[in-house]
């Protein structure tokens, strides 16, 4: 054993110590994506889910008895879809100094699934409301609580697609960002129910 090799019982990257705050990193393997493309969708994550909560904050639940609450929060979905892709795409452009083509829209768009994922699941609980099978009041705290899930993982979410191993600190950095996002949703429900 040479003085470079790792103690026994240590993987290479690995932290020396127990507990200790640097981030371990698996090797990067040849089927992973780009970091750009993976820093992409990570941004689109966090729009998506940002944007959806806010658009949830602002419905009540009188509006999920019909129509509106699910195509306002459709629109809100894929106009932040179109918008990320799109800025993307522009930015790319801009970054590689190439023109904008299909193939780069389509890499852009498909880099910004993310947010349709973010819009989707509380799109379909505010259905449940709308066909009258949940309660509004119910299917408005669950698409919440959906959203709110998602920004508690967004520390978990960063460090797997970064090839890092989720720690304490990651998971309650996203644990933060969600009691904040439930704070504003609780002040809000409070201020107009």
């Amino acid at each position: 054993m040479t003085r470079d090799d790792p103690p026994a019982g240590h993987r290479a990257g690995q932290a020396g110590r127990a507990g200790s705050s640097k981030p371990v990193r698996r090797p990067r393997a040849p089927g992973d994506p780009p970091r750009e493309d993976v820093a992409s969708r990570v941004s689109a994550y966090v729009y998506g889910n940002v944007l959806v909560m806010a658009a949830l904050i602002a419905l009540h639940p009188d509006e999920l008895r019909g129509p509106r609450g699910v195509t306002y929060l459709l629109g809100v979905g894929i106009s932040t879809y179109v918008a990320h892709a799109v800025g993307e795409a522009v930015g790319s452009r801009v970054r590689e100094g190439r023109t904008l083509d299909r193939t780069a829209l389509r890499h852009e768009l498909r880099a910004a699934l993310p947010i349709v994922t973010s819009a989707g699941a509380p799109v379909l609980v505010l259905v449940l409301a709308w066909t009258d099978l949940v309660d509004a009041d119910l299917a408005l705290v669950l698409a919440l609580a959906l959203v709110d899930v998602r920004l508690a993982l967004l520390g978990s979410v960063v460090a797997w697609v970064s090839g890092e191993r989720s720690s304490r600190r990651v998971f309650l950095a996203g644990f933060a960002l969600a009691v904040i996002a439930a704070g504003a949703a609780l002040l809000k429900w409070q201020l107009t129910h």
